[in-house]
């Protein structure tokens, strides 16, 4: 997990990113760890880069047949445009 937080969105706290997913469309998407947001089965909230930035509930099942890179290694990912990682000490 890492933590991204965003210059643009005003996104306070920032995220905790857990995944990064990128499609055959070159959209990405930052999957955020939300333990208070329950949701149904296959469903997700990510950081979405498609053709605007926004947050919300996706539907993996639905993009998974289009995703071309899939990673939990998030060292070498870069932060979504307009946001920037949280460096730990």
């Amino acid at each position: 997990m890492k933590k991204m937080i965003g210059n643009s969105m005003g996104e306070v706290g920032g995220i905790n990113v857990v995944e990064h997913i990128i499609t055959k469309n070159m959209w990405e998407f930052y999957i955020i760890d939300d333990p208070e947001n329950v949701r149904p089965e296959g469903y997700v909230t990510a950081l979405v880069m498609g053709h605007e930035t926004e947050i919300g509930d996706v539907y993996l099942p639905e993009i998974e047949p289009y995703i071309i890179s899939r990673t939990t290694q998030l060292d070498q990912v870069f932060p979504a445009r307009g946001w920037s990682w949280v460096e730990s000490n």
